[in-house]
């Protein structure tokens, strides 16, 4: 009955349009059949990667006959009380299985870029040079709006008036810097006819060190940047701090995107002689590192071959992602199966990375030491390259003997530990056995390994380590360095967690299984991006840093269309609240199409060619257009063409992010600290052990740098601030191209009673008891602080009974929880 049911609702729902390939089917098919019948791995040498090959089908003839569904195969296999297909996992379900039988019935139409494979999809194109349309009008103010203004006179919508100053200045700081104006800024814009008098506020913001603060955070966002390592044992990473102090200062000082994206893959090897080029490709260990896989599993094993596969796929997401809005990391299992992204490609990618793990490297403010440093610390690469094959010779000695040592003492280890701090003496005396159990049985296999490596790998072993006594004597001379948490070739062993030194191999890995390695790969792009040679030229293969630089390279090259639709779209979306392109890290096909697309390559060859990759040019003519100026009242007539608003008849309303919220609160109670820069501030109780213990209920929001912005807040990945996830703060854990917006009942609990709203209410109440005697101009002035207007007549009799009733600090923490507070018009 209740498949009956699904049949029928979905033909119901679909009785006015035809089935899509590419919509309805190609899902089904992608997650159910391409594992077992792919292009590589066609079972029964039967493919369903594309209708041609549904139609060709494999040993037992076609699948598909256009117009005939019970007289295909593949309707055959899968339908029925027990369906032959899928082999693995539950059947298809009744309304998959109708999907399929209506498609089938409608002509098996191919509506896909597989219909297509000689069909280019729209982000995979060459940018184009395109005249914005030639519309006349007096609302134009910049080509941006010529290309929205054709669109909605197409669609018979016209835009909305503009938004009254006061909305307008109050949105423009909270796009740009995060922070609300001050009552005297608003009345200065508000009195100011001039012109230019909106350009000059833009131009101040831009020239804010506050606008690095607000827009490194979308950045953070986007490469999933955090302070601790994730996984099982959380520790704290605790110098990854400069490259958020680096990201902040090139917003500020406007580096041009080309020198921006390359710095944070390879600054280091493109710029070897400026420290904070190396401080830059902190955005290469960004992301979550797996601390037991790394520096608890033993070297050679497949777990260890796992984490570190799994290590470099962080890398490629983030990288590939982040900068062309491409899902490369969809094709480490099988071909992608949507793009023209093949196994080899991502493989390839992870080639590029294969000669660095995340760690410590040390840097200098002064480019002269730090060249001197780093010439002595490639000195100690190079002679630990020569000593790694002695110790392996140690390492991984092995017999039987050695073997049945090897589980006792890792038996005795585990029981010790276990064990923990004994009770009674009884416990303390078996817990010494153990210990001179394992005591003896570590001597036993010593005397085993020096037997089977003899006494000339250890003479030469002390050879070798005798070369880097001069070096380090150099090094202990110089003044002591600074530290950012990046990728590294080279660094001092802890545990099992040692040095590539050079590209480890890798391999095509089959269904992407670390037993199953295939061909190898190398260093190169994604060659689905026509244009430029997706295999890198490398003078020296065996030079990881010339890979990341080549990859640097192609990503930013000027053919590369990816790289420059990928940015001005992010940045659209963050004043828009929706992108031109609404799924910003992906450009395939299975994300969405532009609503603009001429005026996306427009944008993207405009901040190219003209900007130079100046992003603040490019928000310059963004904010400054008739559509960003509009007012964002609802309006039925545009309702009715375009509910979504992707027409941009009007301003999107937007709420305050989490940190946005947090600090206009402490901006607003006059609290907050702009010291900028610097170690992350723990806003939490914190324990070092095993797995760190991190407490926000412990928190003293009163306490030394609780008052600064959000973005200098120790970002923890396993324990995350409960009051700002409630305000649907992303996981550090996770690439975020956009942000979630929900609005729920526990989110105004949160607003209302978290003790940082408390007691932000209670300085906000004070300060406004210091500037105001008597209630009604408390109400007033706060709120002018809060609200950026004044207030009425109605608010001051109905806040100034609220106030004298329940208490200044409880009207305040109202006004916070206010929606004029929380969104943006």
């Amino acid at each position: 009955m209740r498949a009956a049911f699904l049949i029928l609702w979905v033909l119901s729902v679909h009785a006015a349009e035809p089935v899509s390939y590419q919509r309805n089917v190609q899902p089904i098919l992608a997650e159910r059949c391409l594992m077992c019948h792919n292009a590589r791995n066609a079972s029964g040498k039967f493919s369903a990667v594309s209708v041609a090959s549904l139609l060709q089908g494999g040993v037992s003839g076609p699948a598909v006959k256009p117009a005939q569904a019970e007289a295909s195969l593949l309707l055959q296999v899968v339908s029925g009380e027990k369906p032959r297909m899928p082999k693995a996992g539950a059947p298809l379900s009744a309304a998959e299985v109708a999907t399929i039988r209506r498609w089938i019935e409608e002509g098996a139409k191919d509506d896909s870029s597989g219909a297509a494979a000689a069909q280019v999809w729209w982000s995979l194109k060459p940018l184009q040079a395109v005249q914005p349309p030639a519309v006349k009008d007096p609302w134009i103010q910049t080509p941006l709006d010529a290309f929205i203004l054709e669109k909605l006179q197409a669609n018979k919508l016209s835009p909305s008036q503009p938004a009254n100053r006061r909305t307008l200045i109050r949105r423009v700081y909270q796009d740009l810097i995060g922070l609300p104006p001050t009552p005297a800024e608003v009345s200065a814009f508000v009195r100011d006819e001039a012109p230019d008098a909106y350009a000059k506020v833009v131009d101040r913001l831009l020239a804010s060190p506050r606008y690095g603060e607000r827009w490194a955070r979308h950045w953070f966002d986007v490469m999933h940047y955090g302070e601790s390592h994730g996984y099982d044992k959380d520790k704290p990473r605790l110098n990854a701090w400069p490259y958020r102090d680096w990201v902040i200062r090139a917003f500020n000082e406007d580096k041009p995107y080309a020198r921006f994206v390359q710095e944070q893959i390879a600054g280091d090897a493109l710029f070897p002689t400026d420290p904070q080029a190396l401080v830059a490709t902190g955005f290469l260990a960004a992301g979550p590192w797996d601390f037991v896989g790394h520096q608890e599993l033993r070297e050679g094993t497949v777990d260890k071959d796992l984490t570190r596969v799994l290590d470099r796929d962080d890398m490629v997401a983030t990288t590939i992602s982040t900068f062309t809005s491409m899902t490369a990391h969809c094709a480490r299992c099988h071909d992608h199966k949507f793009d023209p992204i093949p196994q080899q490609d991502y493989y390839n990618l992870q080639a590029v990375f294969a000669g660095v793990d995340r760690a410590d490297r040390p840097f200098d403010d002064d480019a002269a030491l730090f060249q001197r440093r780093q010439a002595l610390l490639r000195q100690k690469q190079a002679i630990q390259r020569r000593l790694d094959p002695l110790l392996d010779k140690v390492e991984f000695a092995t017999s039987p003997a050695i073997e049945t040592l090897d589980s006792s003492i890792q038996d005795a280890s585990l029981l010790i530990t276990h064990m923990g701090e004994p009770k009674t003496p009884a416990e303390a005396a078996q817990k010494q056995e153990l210990e001179t159990r394992r005591t003896a049985d570590r001597a036993k296999r010593k005397q085993l390994v020096d037997a089977i490596v003899g006494p000339e790998t250890y003479v030469e072993i002390d050879r070798v380590k005798a070369e880097f006594a001069p070096i380090d004597e150099q090094l202990k001379a110089l003044p002591k360095p600074r530290l950012v948490y990046a990728p590294a070739s080279y660094f001092q062993r802890a545990g099992t967690f040692r040095p590539a030194l050079q590209p480890r191999p890798v391999t095509v890995l089959g269904r992407g299984n670390v037993r199953a390695p295939g061909k190898p790969a190398f260093a190169a792009g994604l060659t689905c991006v026509s244009g430029l040679n997706a295999r890198f030229d490398l003078a020296d293969p065996g030079d990881e840093g010339s890979r990341r630089a080549a990859l640097a390279q192609w990503i930013t090259a000027q053919e590369n269309m990816l790289t420059w639709r990928s940015i001005v779209n992010r940045v659209w979306q963050y004043h828009f609240g929706t992108g031109i392109v609404e799924t910003a890290s992906d450009f395939g096909r299975m994300g969405a199409k532009p609503s603009h697309p001429e005026m996306l390559d427009w944008l993207a060859v405009w901040f190219r060619d003209e900007a130079h990759g100046s992003l603040k040019q490019l928000h310059r003519l963004i904010v400054t257009s008739s559509a960003y100026q509009q007012a964002s009242a609802q309006r039925e007539d545009g309702a009715k063409v375009d509910a979504d608003n992707r027409l941009l008849w009007r301003m999107n309303r937007t709420r305050l992010d989490a940190e946005a919220f947090r600090d206009s609160v402490l901006a607003v109670s006059g609290k907050i600290d702009l010291t900028a820069g610097g170690p992350p501030v723990q806003m939490f109780f914190f324990k070092d052990d095993h797995s760190p213990v991190y407490d926000y209920a412990r928190f003293d929001p009163d306490s030394p740098g609780a008052y600064r912005r959000s973005i200098y807040r120790l970002i923890v990945r396993s324990v995350p601030d409960p009051f700002l996830e409630r305000l649907d703060c992303p996981d550090p854990s996770v690439l975020t191209p956009k942000r979630s917006t929900t609005i729920t009942a526990i989110q105004a609990l949160a607003a209302w009673n978290n003790i940082f709203v408390l007691r932000m209410s209670e300085h906000f109440a004070e300060l406004l008891r210091g500037r105001e005697s008597d209630a009604a101009g408390q109400v007033r002035e706060a709120i002018r602080l809060a609200l950026g207007r004044e207030a009425t007549e109605r608010e001051l009799e109905l806040y100034g009974q609220y106030a004298q009733q329940q208490g200044l600090a409880n009207f305040c923490r109202v006004l916070f929880n206010t929606n004029e507070f929380l969104f943006v018009d």
